[in-house]
């Protein structure tokens, strides 16, 4: 018996640290969100999906059509659009998506193509958000992202063929065993929703898992995936509520209240996304602070090509030349991405530098050069904290704060326009 609870008690523990790192994970997740200006790229998500959107759904249905499988698409796109988004608009949105995808469709095999294409340029610029967000560099091939989301593309949609079938199946089932049972209804309603929330589940997985161009552990991602579809349908249900109270929206703006509520949505569903991805990203490097100081290079090394890197934004940036972007940074300070990002966050958080970009990819100087001091800079590149006397309790730790102080001391009035004026 003993034994038992001692294995019952280790299971708890492991059962609730993984709900702290969790929330931890959520917590450093929240304070990347602003910095990756997540609710900018959904904005712009929101912008492409709706150029795309006609082109998507034309490409879609015609898949489906030749499966035979369109009309049943279309009753569960009506359904769910009514569901979420109301009786009027839903079936409004839904009559012109055909109106508009049946003219699409009537231009043949080269119209197809061209929804194809497009097609495959959303999802490139998906491909493109993910891997800001994961601090990755785009693979530069041309034709093999072309093969690759086009790939994607028709798994997707057999995988979609596989979930209609096998909702199909299941409801045919449940109408045979339940013939005469008054909870049919409800048992059929019940698999509808699973097979639903594991087909959303697997779309996200999918895109966190296999759009970044760096190795996700499938921990990392199903974290995320299943975190993003929760908030998926929670936001989908309040956003359910606020279209029954916003009646007089649809006074006001009549049809194009459709589309209002539509593009919200959209925003919603991506900025989700967004948040899923940093969640995975944060989840598998933990890019906070304590392991930015505990790099394992040496303090040599960190001080010289962080300021070498402070040095090089500065003197674009003087020059009026404008900001420095990552890749001219890679290029002359010649270390890699993950150790450049390291130095960037140091110097952001610090508030020495700024992006000034949206894909937070350029940078200049956050406060004017004379007001730079390089004791602050070599403060937050070595992540040194400072201790008063009646804290020092070891010899090691009164060592380290005397070589702080004795090091730092003759740097006390050098700014970086001083260093500038050596160069």
């Amino acid at each position: 018996m003993t034994e038992k609870l001692k294995k019952l008690a280790a299971k708890y523990q492991a059962f609730i640290d993984w709900w702290k790192d969790y929330a931890k994970v959520l917590l450093l997740s929240y304070t990347r969100i602003s910095r990756d200006n997540v609710s900018i790229l959904a904005s712009g998500m929101v912008y492409s999906t709706l150029i795309s959107i006609i082109p998507c759904i034309a490409f879609l249905f015609a898949f489906f059509s030749a499966f035979g499988v369109l009309q049943t698409v279309i009753d569960m796109l009506t359904a769910f659009l009514v569901d979420t988004l109301g009786d009027q608009s839903g079936h409004e949105i839904i009559s012109v998506l055909e109106a508009l995808t049946g003219n699409a469709l009537s231009l043949g095999v080269f119209g197809v193509i061209s929804f194809l294409i497009t097609s495959i340029l959303l999802i490139n610029r998906v491909y493109t958000v993910i891997n800001r967000i994961f601090r990755t560099q785009p693979r530069s091939s041309t034709l093999k992202r072309f093969t690759t989301f086009l790939t994607l593309l028709i798994i997707a949609v057999l995988v979609i063929i596989f979930f209609i079938a096998l909702q199909s199946r299941v409801e045919e089932l449940l109408s045979n065993i339940n013939r005469e049972n008054r909870f049919a209804s409800a048992s059929s309603t019940f698999w509808d929703i699973i097979i639903a929330v594991a087909l959303l589940w697997a779309g996200l997985f999918s895109i966190i898992f296999l759009l970044p161009n760096a190795k996700i552990k499938f921990s990392s991602a199903a974290v995320g995936s299943s975190t993003g579809v929760v908030a998926i349908l929670i936001a989908t249900e309040v956003f359910k509520r606020m279209i029954v109270g916003s009646v007089n929206y649809s006074i006001i703006y009549g049809s194009l209240a459709s589309l209002l509520f539509m593009l919200i949505y959209f925003y919603l569903f991506w900025y989700i996304i967004m948040v899923s991805a940093e969640i995975t990203y944060v989840h598998q490097f933990r890019p906070d602070k304590g392991l930015i100081k505990g790099r394992p290079e040496s303090p040599l090394s960190q001080i010289s090509e962080g300021v070498n890197l402070l040095l090089l934004v500065a003197d674009k940036y003087s020059s009026g030349e404008g900001a420095t972007t990552e890749k001219e940074l890679i290029r002359k300070l010649a270390v890699p991405s993950s150790k450049l990002y390291g130095y960037i966050n140091c110097l952001e958080d610090g508030g020495i530098i700024m992006a000034v970009n949206t894909q937070r990819s350029a940078f200049v100087p956050a406060k004017p050069l004379d007001k730079i001091y390089l004791k602050e800079v070599l403060h937050i590149l070595y992540g040194s904290e400072r201790k008063d006397r009646e804290d020092i309790l070891t010899m090691g730790e009164a060592v380290a704060q005397e070589m702080e102080d004795k090091g730092i001391k003759g740097l006390e009035d050098i700014s970086i326009e001083n260093l500038m004026e050596r160069l």
